[in-house]
């Protein structure tokens, strides 16, 4: 087999995997979307419900509130979606606001009572839904779907950075051990 006619099925397996790809992750928002489902009844968008959680995973790790650019950068997205996030959940009573002592720049947002309280009965609802779907696939579909999502991660994390080339072929260029 030439290297142009292996080239071209590489090319057009790669294709393939990429449309797959972007149907997977259409039918996969639905589905994370039905998980979502009840924090949309309890009033949280699904930003809302992401920031949350974030605060949450900050304090219980770390044992410290989130600050609006942490919270930002964890997740990807720009400060002032967060600040308005955390407008509306302070609003509602859910979080609040506090100065740090050292530096008054700093500024941390933790949940009040009643935040963890929704959170935690939102967040049951939507592990039970994730839970509920694990338990109906095979051992090895869960462990391949979490090896596979953690590399795609973690290969897309190391080539954020980097021009997107159309012919690369990243399993001979990058090295993401």
């Amino acid at each position: 087999m030439s290297d142009t006619i292996y080239h071209e099925q590489k090319q057009s397996l790669l294709n393939e995997q990429v449309e797959r790809f972007f149907v997977i992750f259409s039918d996969l928002r639905k589905v994370m979307g039905a998980g979502f489902k009840h924090a949309h009844q309890q009033g949280f968008s699904t930003t809302q419900f992401m920031v949350m959680g974030l605060i949450e995973r900050c304090q219980a790790i770390n044992g410290e509130p989130c600050t609006i650019s942490g919270i930002a950068s964890r997740l990807g997205i720009d400060p002032t979606t967060v600040v308005r996030t955390v407008d509306s959940l302070e609003k509602r009573g859910l979080v609040e606001r506090r100065r740090d002592r050292q530096d008054r720049r700093q500024v941390f947002v933790e949940f009040t009572d009643a935040g963890r309280a929704a959170l935690l009965e939102t967040h049951q609802q939507f592990i039970a839904r994730v839970r509920a779907i694990f338990l109906a696939m095979s051992t090895e579909g869960r462990t391949s779907l979490l090896s596979g999502l953690e590399e795609f991660v973690q290969v897309g994390l190391a080539i954020q950075e980097a021009p997107v080339e159309q012919e690369r072929e990243p399993e001979k260029d990058l090295s993401y051990s």
